[in-house]
């Protein structure tokens, strides 16, 4: 059975931080946080446009922001700036650790999620393992 999109969140989300080391700053994390969002980014930009999943991660901050405030506006969707992350990266580094992990599972989680209804959860899961292959590892195929 395949992880739910905030259980494989999670996973993305203690593989991340672990990059951090000990008691890291909330500064070091949300570098890591955009560093992974710029990441994701890059990689889906060729099949959806950067225009496309900028457009998705903003709707994913406006929906997050329902339970995290401070999310809202951070993914700004129009055309890429110098600075798209700095909104984002400024936000998250007044966080506390804690909710600054709970915020970014909270925005990948309902990311993936619009990323599933438009694209279906299989296909999500083949793309997102050349990102974070522990969190989306390959299906194995049952023998009939």
């Amino acid at each position: 059975m395949m992880e739910s999109p905030e259980e494989a969140s999670i996973s993305v989300a203690k593989q991340l931080f672990a990059k951090a080391g000990d008691d890291p700053t909330p500064t070091q994390l949300s570098a890591l946080v955009v560093e992974a969002f710029e990441q994701l980014t890059q990689h889906l930009a060729p099949l959806f446009g950067e225009l496309g999943i900028r457009a998705l991660l903003a709707r994913s901050a406006a929906r997050s922001s329902l339970t995290f405030p401070w999310l809202a506006a951070t993914i700004p969707s129009t055309a890429p700036t110098e600075a798209p992350w700095d909104a984002l990266r400024t936000a998250m580094g007044r966080q506390d650790p804690r909710t600054l992990r709970d915020g970014f599972v909270e925005l990948l989680s309902t990311f993936l999620e619009l990323l599933e209804n438009l694209i279906g959860e299989g296909l999500v899961r083949r793309l997102l393992h050349d990102v974070w292959s522990e969190a989306f590892p390959r299906a194995v195929k049952e023998a009939t």
